[in-house]
């Protein structure tokens, strides 16, 4: 059953130390607006060039409803200069100096949209100056901003429910986290540091609906919202937050997940040479030279590499799966849940002589093919090193040469970190005929989804 927060409780929530400041209500509706800073349109540092078909109102802040000027243009560049933020025309003279106090947006006051470079968003842009760049801040509604996050996290051949579910998440991650950048003058990126957002740009009309029909809703713990993390796919089991990243979120603990197999990157295998790991790890700080072994010291409940040894000639390090993740490149090495297996061949084959047993003939055989044996048993494959007994006392013979060519490869499961919510695996319950908020419960322990009012 579903509940509501009261409003009290909402206050006493946006009004803390925490939120202070950082949402924003609009006088006559209420809505709660968050500031973007949008990174995937910009081109350059210290300008921008913004759009608007039907002319640009300038907005304060403090009420976007009130407008202080309008600018009769449909092209405006946006210019960082000397510290100070100016707006011009298409032939470089100067409209007004902007002040970080004040909204831009479309004069249309049915659909205010404006486009950013080569992409449309919703409700005002403005900008600031942090360490003398330009920052561009789509200044937003929590609603429109959903918009544009749950398609950019899960596409449009999602079943509704399974979209739902995402957007309760978005919605809870934000508020959760809607002090990440505030020192630099924002709430939140546009992409997977914060949450992937596309703006209008993105949007489909199954998303829209999700987002609606879950309008204010929220998941919380103990009447605070959760930080509802989530990942593409975890190959069959989730796994505990306090193994992977430490801390204590009681809430995202490991499941055993099925919904989750059959879909994409339930499992998958990546192959590397010990060349390249090396390389991968020198750039990183990892200084051991060539890389001989890699060894998983120990997994966590979901199966995840927690520890993994790496062995090489100037030393060894140990790490965890998510930084070999991150120095392999975490598209490539799609989770941490794997095994490996190591391939080694070598430049040089050592060939041996040996005695026949019946008429005493020599033939030559590699080493590698040699086994040792006690009396008529075979006790052992040779090793790297065999001790022979020669004319001047016991020798030893290489069986290794040189190891030209190590390769590691990764049988893996799943894609991405593999806490909370397993997107494919909401698709999976979504098919089965899950509600969203069923599996939100199943993936989120012990919390409720409650209503914003």
């Amino acid at each position: 059953m579903k509940k509501s927060i009261s409003i009290i409780l909402l206050l006493a929530i946006v009004f803390s130390s925490t939120f202070l400041g950082q949402l924003a209500f609009a006088n006559d509706d209420a809505d709660t607006y968050l500031k973007i800073k949008l990174t995937s349109p910009i081109k350059y540092s210290n300008k921008v060039n913004i759009y608007s078909d039907s002319g640009f109102s300038i907005y304060d802040m403090e009420d976007p409803y009130d407008e202080i000027d309008y600018i009769d243009a449909n092209h405006i560049s946006v210019v960082l200069e000397d510290g100070s933020i100016s707006l011009y025309d298409e032939d470089n003279n100067e409209f007004i100096p902007f002040s970080e106090d004040y909204l831009i947006s479309s004069e249309d006051r049915n659909e205010k949209k404006i486009k950013v470079e080569d992409r449309y968003y919703r409700d005002y842009i403005t900008f600031n100056n942090y360490g003398d760049k330009l920052n561009v801040i789509n200044y937003v509604t929590m609603d429109h901003y959903l918009y544009g996050v749950v398609p950019r996290e899960m596409g449009a051949s999602f079943e509704v429910e399974a979209l739902k579910a995402q957007a309760v998440a978005v919605r809870t991650y934000a508020l959760y986290n809607i002090n990440k950048h505030k020192s630099e003058g924002y709430n939140l990126c546009d992409n997977t540091h914060c949450q992937a957002y596309g703006g209008m740009s993105s949007e489909f009309n199954k998303a829209i609906r999700a987002v609606d029909e879950t309008k204010g809703m929220i998941i919380t713990y103990n009447g605070k919202p959760i930080d509802a993390v989530f990942h593409s796919s975890s190959g069959g089991h989730t796994d505990n937050a306090y193994e992977i990243w430490g801390g204590n979120a009681p809430y995202l603990v490991a499941v055993k997940d099925d919904f989750s197999i059959g879909f994409p990157n339930s499992n998958w295998q990546i192959s590397f040479s010990a060349d390249e790991i090396s390389q991968k790890l020198n750039n990183s700080g990892y200084n051991i030279g060539y890389v001989t072994d890699i060894q998983i010291l120990a997994t966590t409940e979901g199966g995840r590499a927690k520890q993994i040894k790496i062995i090489g000639t100037k030393g060894e390090c140990i790490v965890t799966g998510d930084k070999l993740r991150s120095i392999l490149g975490s598209s490539i090495l799609k989770s941490s849940l794997f095994t490996i297996e190591k391939e080694v061949s070598y430049d040089d084959e050592i060939d041996i002589h040996v005695i026949g047993g019946r008429d005493s003939s020599t033939s030559s055989v590699n080493l590698k093919d040699v086994y040792v044996i006690d009396e008529r048993e075979i006790v052992s494959k040779a090793g790297d090193t065999v001790s022979v007994i020669t004319e001047k006392g016991v020798s030893q013979l290489s069986n290794s040469g040189t190891p030209s060519n190590i390769r590691f490869t990764f049988d893996g499961k799943g894609f991405g970190h593999g806490i909370g919510m397993s997107q494919y695996g909401a698709q999976g319950m979504a098919q089965l005929g899950y509600s969203y908020d069923e599996i939100l419960k199943y993936y989120y322990k012990g919390v409720e989804i409650e209503t914003m009012d």
